[in-house]
């Protein structure tokens, strides 16, 4: 099945503050100019990248917003790493082939909107994980149906170097379902992680998919994200890479290595 990584949501408390303090770290940050308010319960700043993937800095538009939403409880928990996606082709056959799998499998749901200029986009959403009763480190999948390029804006030139989406590090309760789950949308089962050591890895292509054990250090409660990482065309960068400051990060790892 043919997929590519989306993006990555980062839950803050405050958004314009979050889109400062992108910026203090080197990234440029977009706005969508969405016309009709479909969403509702979110707002969003993007950091959008050269391979088309980006992190989606999102806050709720209040208390309330935040209660009926399937991500707010792990706002409740913390700013940081909430949830991730690959663009798909047809969300629907892949939630169909999910289901026949016995998978949990949440939607499709169809979110739209118009941007300024009368521009439309529209995809298909399908929740794996978070908000389908699946493991908390798997992700949703999106197909668009019109008008990606006005779904997502930029991409831009970062101050920082950031480039491309390189991978990302998540935690989980049952490694071997999610590796599992992985691999049925796409991915490569490539064994163990050559960066991470215990963990396994899913490759996807450009991005690879580390699955850590559920109490690594860094892990939220229950699994999920870790650390997200980009690369960067910085040429200073040391072998390791760089961890972003955490502060200015809103609690989100994130390291840029040498693209």
């Amino acid at each position: 099945m043919s997929l590519q990584f989306d993006h990555v949501v980062l839950l803050v408390n405050d958004l314009e503050k979050a889109a400062r303090d992108f910026a203090t770290l080197g990234f440029t940050i977009l706005q969508r100019a969405d016309i009709n308010a479909s969403h509702g319960s979110t707002m969003f700043r993007f950091v959008s990248l050269a391979d088309g993937s980006y992190i989606l800095l999102t806050a709720f538009t209040g208390p309330e917003a935040m209660a009926r939403h399937r991500l707010g409880p792990v706002l409740e928990a913390g700013e940081g790493h909430a949830d991730w996606s690959f663009a798909v082709a047809d969300a629907s056959a892949l939630g169909a082939a999910m289901r026949a799998a016995g998978k949990p499998v949440g939607g499709p749901v169809v979110v739209s909107n118009v941007v300024e200029g009368g521009h439309r986009w529209g995809l298909d959403l399908l929740m794996l994980g978070r908000g389908a009763g699946g493991d908390v480190a798997l992700p949703f999948v999106v197909s668009d149906n019109e008008g990606r390029n006005h779904r997502v804006p930029g991409p831009s030139i970062h101050a920082n170097g950031a480039s491309a989406m390189a991978g990302i590090r998540l935690s989980s309760v049952d490694g071997d379902t999610v590796v599992k789950t992985l691999a049925a949308i796409g991915g490569k089962d490539a064994g163990m992680s050559p960066a991470n050591a215990g963990d396994r890895r899913v490759d996807f292509g450009p991005v690879w998919i580390d699955v850590a054990p559920e109490n690594v250090a860094g892990s939220r409660a229950g699994g999920g994200i870790v650390e997200v990482v980009l690369t960067s065309t910085d040429a200073g960068l040391p072998a390791g890479g760089r961890v972003l400051d955490l502060a200015l990060a809103h609690g989100a790892p994130i390291r840029l290595i040498k693209a």
